[in-house]
Order: C-alpha cells, then structure tokens, then sequence
C-alpha cells in the first residue's frame, strides 16, 4: 500500500516544507491540482460535487504546477511528483512537452503526468480555447506529445495542430506516466487506452470500485489487461487503520487523500505539518513503514 497526497490553493512557499515533511513520513507522491485562471463569476458545475461547486474562489492561491513541481524536485531525492490533474487542451503541446521533459529529466524520472480534459467552460473562454471541443484537442495533444517526446524527427498534420518536421532536444530519457484523471465514458476509454494508471474523483468506496472495474474491463477488451497500470483512488470517509485496510482487501495499491481538508481556512503552515503528522499517527500499524517510495 502506498500514500499520496493532493494539494491545492496552497500560497506558493507552503508547498516545500509540506512535500518535505511527506517525503520523510514515506508519502510515495504529491500531486498538484491545476488551474491558469479563475473567472470572478463561472457556472458551479464541477462534476464531482453534489452541489457543483468546487470549492474554491478567485482569490484562491494558484501556481504553475510544472514550475512548482520543478522546483520540489530540486528539494526532495524520493518523492514522485505528479498532477491531478493538469488541463491539457487549454495549452499548447509544445510549451507541456517542454517542460514536462524538462521535469521528468531533472527530478530523476519522477515525474508523474495526470492530465484530464477541464471541466470549467469560462476558464476556456478567457484563454480563447473551444470549450466544446477539448475532447478531440487533448487527443491530438496526446498524439503529439507522444511523438515529440520520441526523441526523433517528427511531423504532425491533424485537425487542430498541423506542423512540419522538427526535432524536440531534450526528449525525456525515462518513459513519463501517463494517468487519466476523469469519471465520464471518454476519460475512462482514454485512460483504459492510452493510460499507466487513473486518478479517480472524490468519490466513497464504492464509487471507486465501480469506476476501476470499468477501467479494468475496458482495458481487458483492448488487450491492455497484462499491462502494467495503477489506479489512484481516493481515500474517503474516516481517517484510520480499518479504512486503510479495506481499501487493501478491495485490492487497490494506491491511495490519494487530501490532508488538510479538515482544517480551518486560517490555519497555518505548522497545522498543515502538524496535520501530516497526525495523519500518520492515525492510520497506525496500516501506515507503509518501507520508508519514503520511490514507485
């Protein structure tokens, strides 16, 4: 069994000591949820809530995830430094290889790319990118990615990139994961195609379970079934040892929580660490206790 953590709308000097401090307590990964821009005003639509609203506002903190993670990987030698998720279709897949490569070769293949196709029309809007159309974007996005990451000379003609031969220095020397955040019918399909693993929404026990056993039928389908993959759900409800375990007698591997949503908007830097702390002390004898993971 192995522990992650997710984070976000932290202000950008809270995430070092946080990711230290989890990489001591043998967290295998951080991931970072993405944004670029939050609209004053935008339709409460986010599809893992019951009310649609996501929980956060215009003003709360946002950082460039690439940059961030860069910069904790500079500071950590074990922990995988991963997105959950990154909008891929509201960039351009140029600028995401670039730095994704960039990462995956400083950090010593740590990298861990979580991707998803967004959820928050107006966001698309102010950055001038279809909305409707992000589907069918982030697969050609996929596609190219794919290719400039190769290392070789390469040339792509689709419907929403279309460009002559180039050469992409600096290819990732190690493969970079590649997980599918997402619950509809297409972000399962992609993750069961084109995956390394999911990471699953906010969703209880049985909701994971549902959703992995599709993932896992739809990869069996295409012939995938003996191919590595992980499933990174999230741990919901009570926070101890007999909820570790029954997510290992479910069978998953990977578990994702978020340590400081029970904490009060004002709290600090050292509540979060406190919290992390706790975290560990609650889950007791079920904690992993190989040390920090490599994956």
């Amino acid at each position: 069994m192995k522990i992650s953590m997710q984070l976000f709308g932290l202000a950008a000097a809270d995430f070092l000591p946080l990711v230290e401090r989890a990489e001591q307590l043998g967290f295998e990964c951080v991931w970072l949820a993405d944004h670029v821009v939050t609209p004053l005003t935008f339709e409460k639509r986010y599809p893992y809530a019951p009310s649609g609203d996501p929980g956060f506002r215009p003003e709360t903190p946002l950082t460039d995830v690439a940059v961030t993670l860069g910069y904790l990987a500079a500071r950590t030698t074990t922990i995988r430094l991963g997105t959950g998720v990154f909008v891929l279709p509201m960039r351009n897949p140029f600028h995401v290889a670039r730095s994704w490569a960039a990462l995956q070769n400083l950090s010593g293949g740590r990298a861990v790319f979580g991707v998803a196709t967004g959820w928050m029309r107006e966001e698309f809007e102010a950055l001038g990118v279809d909305f409707a159309d992000r589907g069918r974007r982030a697969d050609e996005m996929l596609d190219v990615l794919a290719l400039l990451w190769s290392g070789e000379p390469v040339e792509y003609h689709g419907t929403h990139f279309d460009f002559g031969p180039v050469h992409f220095a600096g290819a990732p020397t190690e493969p970079i994961p590649l997980v599918f955040g997402g619950h509809a019918a297409p972000a399962l399909r992609r993750a069961a195609s084109r995956g390394t693993g999911w990471f699953g929404p906010n969703l209880d026990l049985a909701g994971s379970l549902e959703l992995t056993r599709r993932i896992d039928r739809l990869r069996a389908e295409l012939g995938r079934a003996d191919e590595p993959f992980a499933h990174y759900v999230r741990l919901h409800g009570d926070l101890g040892p007999d909820t570790l375990r029954a997510y290992e007698d479910a069978g998953y591997e990977h578990l994702v929580f978020s340590p400081f949503n029970r904490l009060p908007a004002s709290a600090t830097t050292a509540d979060r660490l406190a919290a992390l702390d706790r975290a560990v002390e609650v889950f007791g004898a079920a904690w992993p206790s190989t040390g920090a993971a490599s994956g």
